[in-house]
């Protein structure tokens, strides 16, 4: 068995595509519900996607997690960017339930998972392998990412052979993304910063007497709590897109 872990991303749509091509058979395509997609990503572009996997003769999967706000709820913090000690959600929302799953149909560590990471994504991944033989991050199953040496252009050329359009935009089913662009973040929509800012509400303070927000305000010149971490992005030039390095993340 072949397993792709899809966000519906540019990336994993290649992904897709270049499979298929090779004529790799036996593959699983699995979406991961984090309970903090977009309005309308599981709807559309998720839905979308799996229909079009299936025509390629692919099994579509959908997972789900604990979701983002009870996440919080339960850890009393959120999820920080940037990586470090304080980035728990790709562990809780993305990495646990998918080692479920696999644990469950894959007991005996057979199949391979197929990841759409590439080296031009991030400086976390621009020396990642393209192969490693027991990934302790998918509980020791083969790890192949045979996209780690296309760039963009490569990229969207496989992406043109599918009719998922090609995204503007990193996936949405997280959004917005602990490690988003400040551009990413002066473009939310009025319902998620209000959806944020309740349950920044919710999780009150910490101990220090600090409000337990979203994004850390010494990476928002000072802004504590999302309208003034938007505010503040809205006049701030955009900055290095970071991502996760352990691969359970898309693009």
């Amino acid at each position: 068995m072949n397993i792709i872990f899809a966000s519906y991303g540019n990336d994993n749509v290649a992904l897709i595509k270049y499979v298929h091509n090779i004529g790799i058979k036996d593959v699983v395509v699995v979406y991961n519900d984090t309970g903090w997609a977009a309005d309308g990503w599981l709807d559309n572009r998720v839905a979308a996607g799996e229909n079009w996997v299936q025509s390629l003769g692919f099994d579509v999967v959908r997972i789900k997690s604990e979701g983002m706000r009870n996440l919080i709820s339960r850890k009393k913090a959120f999820p920080r960017g940037g990586g470090g000690k304080y980035q728990f959600c790709t562990a809780e929302l993305k990495k646990k339930p998918g080692l479920s799953w696999l644990d469950k149909n894959d007991p005996e560590c057979e199949a391979c998972v197929i990841l759409g990471i590439r080296r031009e994504e991030s400086g976390n991944r621009r020396d990642h392998p393209e192969w490693i033989e027991s990934s302790p991050h998918h509980g020791g199953r083969q790890l192949w990412c045979p996209l780690v040496r296309h760039t963009e252009a490569q990229r969207n050329a496989l992406i043109k052979q599918t009719p998922m359009p090609l995204l503007g935009h990193r996936s949405k089913e997280c959004y917005p993304c602990v490690n988003a662009r400040r551009q990413e973040i002066a473009l939310l929509d009025e319902q998620r910063i209000k959806l944020i800012g309740d349950i920044e509400a919710e999780a009150g303070i910490n101990s220090k007497g600090n409000a337990r927000v979203m994004f850390a305000p010494n990476r928002y010149g000072g802004a504590v709590g999302i309208h003034a971490v938007v505010d503040d992005c809205k006049r701030g030039q955009d900055d290095l897109l970071s991502s996760c390095s352990m691969g359970w993340c898309g693009a």
